[in-house]
């Protein structure tokens, strides 16, 4: 399919659209707008759509000019599943089929109520007989991709495809990355997708449940950067001033009646984005934890949220790496296509129009074939034939009636059912909003526990476990600890004496084995020469919070 594709991407507060060329090879953009989107009008990807919203979306296209017949989405969500594969070398037209065959495999669920779709990440081997193919596979449920057909429909266009965002930024920076790990941050109003992007082939994926929604509704309440009506105008606000405090005060921390309502505000502002930059930093410590051999080169930032000024200057003090905004995409050329605006928060509608995975609503089956009549003549035999088929017709006609009112007085029967039993339960949805609202607050409250979270907290754990493990005759000098490292000096009388504490050091479940170190070793020695003690400093690592718990699953 060529021409032009109007690409739209449904967030929680905002809906992001572009007009722009269709799997073609050159990359196009020739206009785009944003619309807010109806308050819970989206869940999780889980599009409801409203007769306002329809509306309202109808006429931004119209404004703005946007005259394509073909519709492509692209989606966030949890609900669909992801898996990496590999395949035999087959023809690419025989890839569906293999996919299709080991389905049951890849997703061990009822795959009638989900979509399948496929992604070529990269061909294993260098021989031809022993090529594979890499394929990311995905399922994503029916009833997740019905809301985008009943919008298309309101819209009356067709849905060229649908994409999953992961894949439709992994398009955009596939080139940007061919060299090195990179690490592709896209940040949104709820949800943060995480992309780890090794030599241009996708790795890893996790998505985050935080986004810059918190922060902007801070900025919103606190006036101090005035009265700001909508979630754009606060963007703007955050992209154009210093909202974020990004550096600690000089002098420590400031009290808060010493501070003044700007200092304040910063402060708000930056405890509001703080479970988003620690859900990141988790995902962080769990890649670099599970791929020891492989340094992370580069960290970028885009989105909705990559524009707010200081946003990468607190994460990279978060993550203690480096941060940069993906101001341009190797081969796309957006900062031509937009000129006036920063291009993040656009990425995934421009890339998703490149190669999208394509998920399809299940095609209808059954349809009715009307049959051909032979050659038509004159006489008994065609009069006969006339009169059969309008009494069949008849026939057929007063069997569908009463079919039909037999149904109808059955769906009525049913309705009333229903409404009987909605009014019935009534009672519970001012129950379940106040559990919904309590689960809500609950969640934040968990967030943010845990992204003060060290291991000093087990300090004392640590000690009793060197009481226990640490042979009797190692006499401990001094011990030190902060956050991530603790040091021990100590004195034994032989060397095996101290080979055995490193050794026991190594078991430790709060410690990293591999980073036990042993330094500033001395000896002392009486005249004629003999050791009489060994003093040595040993320095560790502690284990990423949390980590003992997953090593633990994946051994079960």
């Amino acid at each position: 399919m060529a021409g032009k594709v109007i690409s739209i991407e449904i967030g929680y507060s905002l809906t992001r659209v572009c007009e722009v060329d269709y799997k073609a090879k050159t990359h196009r953009v020739y206009k785009s707008f944003t619309i807010p989107t109806a308050e819970g009008a989206i869940n999780d990807g889980a599009l409801m759509i409203t007769p306002e919203y329809a509306d309202a979306l109808k006429k931004a296209l119209t404004e703005n000019k946007m005259k394509s017949k073909q519709v492509m989405f692209t989606i966030t969500s949890a609900k669909i599943a992801s898996r990496e594969v590999v395949i035999p070398f087959v023809k690419e037209n025989r890839i569906a089929d293999v996919v299709n065959a080991n389905a049951s495999d890849y997703f061990p669920v009822d795959l009638s109520q989900y979509q399948l779709a496929y992604s070529i990440l990269g061909v294993i081997g260098e021989t031809k007989g022993t090529q594979q193919y890499k394929l990311l596979v995905m399922a994503a449920p029916t009833a997740l991709l019905s809301g985008y057909y009943d919008l298309a429909k309101a819209l009356k266009l067709d849905v060229a495809a649908i994409d999953y965002a992961g894949n439709s930024v992994y398009q955009v920076v596939k080139e940007e990355c061919a060299q090195g790990t990179n690490l592709i941050v896209k940040i949104d109003e709820r949800s943060t997708l995480l992309m780890v992007v090794q030599n241009g082939v996708l790795a890893f994926t996790r998505n985050v449940a935080y986004g810059v929604d918190e922060a902007v509704d801070t900025v919103m309440e606190s006036r101090q950067w005035g009265d700001i009506e909508n979630i754009g105008l606060a963007l703007q606000i955050m992209t154009e001033n210093d909202c974020v405090a990004v550096r600690e005060p000089e002098n420590g921390m400031v009290p808060q009646q010493e501070q003044t309502s700007e200092e304040r505000a910063k402060q708000e502002v930056t405890q509001a984005l703080l479970p988003l930059t620690g859900g990141i930093a988790r995902v962080v410590d769990y890649y670099v934890s599970h791929n020891a051999n492989i340094s992370i080169d580069r960290v970028i930032i885009t989105g909705l949220g990559a524009n707010i000024r200081g946003m990468a200057e607190l994460l990279a003090r978060e993550i203690n790496h480096s941060v940069e905004i993906l101001r341009q995409a190797s081969g796309w050329n957006l900062e031509k296509n937009f000129k006036k605006e920063y291009y993040g928060e656009y990425i995934a509608c421009v890339g998703g129009a490149s190669a999208p995975l394509g998920f399809k609503k299940e095609a209808e089956k059954g349809k009715a074939k009307g049959e051909s009549g032979g050659k038509s003549g004159s006489g008994v035999n065609g009069m006969f034939l006339a009169v059969s088929l309008l009494v069949i017709g008849i026939i057929v006609s007063i069997v569908l009636i009463v079919m039909s009112v037999v149904r109808y007085v059955g769906v009525q029967k049913r309705n009333m059912e229903l409404k009987a039993q909605s009014s019935e339960l009534e009672e519970i949805i001012p129950v379940y909003n106040e559990f919904v609202t309590t689960n809500a607050e609950y969640v934040k409250v968990r967030a943010m526990y845990e992204a003060t979270e060290n291991r000093n907290e087990g300090l004392y754990e640590l000690l009793e476990e060197l009481e226990r493990k640490l042979p009797s005759n190692v006499n401990v000098l001094s011990f030190t600890s902060d956050i991530t490292t603790i040091t021990i000096n100590m004195t034994v009388a032989t060397k095996d004496d101290a080979i055995a504490a490193v050794e026991q050091l190594r078991t430790f479940d709060s410690l990293i084995g591999e980073s036990v170190t042993v330094s500033a070793l001395t000896t002392e020695e009486e005249e004629e020469g003999e050791i009489t003690a060994i003093n040595f400093t040993v320095a560790a690592l502690y284990r990423p919070v949390g980590d003992e718990e997953q090593t633990e699953e994946s051994a079960e």
